[in-house]
């Protein structure tokens, strides 16, 4: 009978936080269960059996890496061709880093913190990192406008942009090993970019004229990996709307194609991260999918 009472009350234990009592004998049952001595083998394993009644939505969002790779496709492209002498003079930067600014760097940056709710650590890291460097850089771009900061030229030594060489290039290189387990487009956006930074460092630490030219060196790098970018931002809008086809390749692994569509997560269920749209009722069937988890998805 102890055991009876014991499994009806526990189960208001886990929703006592949004459905409180007023009841006083019932708020001290609640208590005592909620207080479980560790010796009480019973009553923790009356506890763990029980099935809370909890209800749990999933909200699906958009990929957020698509707005990410635009933005830093866009912003990467126009400032490495420009340090790549392709075009300019000296005064570009004080035109140009309005919109580098703010679609590389704010909307990059916003794409990130999507990456949350999308479950997606890579993107997180990747577009919260670069946006804030295009915010940061177009911060320095400002002042150096408003005639706060002396201007400077690439050729420069400078240790300043050399140690914000070191981090980018350090969590580059760690999201590029990640992403060789998805696809070899996203990979090389992010190869060739920490292979750039790599040059810069060594470039804006260095004295004498061969820093610009690592610099320089460092710049075509990037603009591979802007072209890159804007491929697999193009393959993310084409899959959404018209499906996976050969037509726009990303070359994704053997892993990433076998993944499912719904993911267990790390205790939590959630949607695979950038899921383009099957394309029939037989491509759900082969990913593991029910009716009813077809409908819900």
């Amino acid at each position: 009978m102890a055991i009876r009472e014991l499994r009806e009350a526990s189960t208001p234990c886990f929703l006592c936080c949004l459905r409180p009592t007023t009841d006083a004998t019932n708020y001290d049952r609640l208590r005592s269960i909620m207080s479980v001595p560790s010796d009480d083998i019973t009553k923790i394993g009356v506890i763990l059996d029980s099935t809370p009644r909890v209800q749990i939505f999933l909200r699906p969002i958009a990929a957020p890496a698509a707005l990410g790779l635009a933005g830093f496709a866009g912003s990467t492209w126009i400032t490495a061709s420009y340090i790549a002498a392709w075009w300019g003079g000296p005064s570009s930067p004080t035109i140009f880093f309005p919109f580098v600014t703010l679609f590389g760097g704010l909307a990059q940056f916003l794409a990130g913190l999507q990456g949350f709710p999308a479950r997606d650590v890579l993107v997180t890291v990747v577009h919260t990192m670069w946006g804030c460097f295009w915010m940061s850089a177009g911060l320095v771009w400002l002042l150096t406008a408003c005639d706060v900061l002396p201007a400077r030229t690439l050729a420069d030594h400078s240790s300043e942009m050399a140690s914000w060489m070191v981090v980018l290039m350090t969590f580059t290189w760690i999201c590029a090993v990640g992403a060789f387990a998805r696809d070899m487009i996203l990979f090389g956006i992010l190869l060739s970019l920490a292979i750039g930074c790599t040059l810069a460092t060594g470039g804006w630490y260095a004295f004498g004229s061969g820093a610009y030219a690592t610099v320089k060196a460092a710049a075509y790098f990037w603009m591979i990996s802007a072209l890159l970018a804007t491929w697999r931002c193009a393959v993310y809008i084409w899959e959404e709307n018209w499906g996976k086809s050969p037509m726009y390749p990303v070359f994704r692994t053997v892993r990433e194609e076998a993944a499912p569509y719904m993911m267990p997560g790390l205790g939590e269920p959630g949607v695979k991260r950038g899921v383009p749209k099957p394309l029939d009722r037989r491509d759900l069937i082969h990913k593991g999918f029910t009716n009813g988890e077809a409908m819900a998805a």
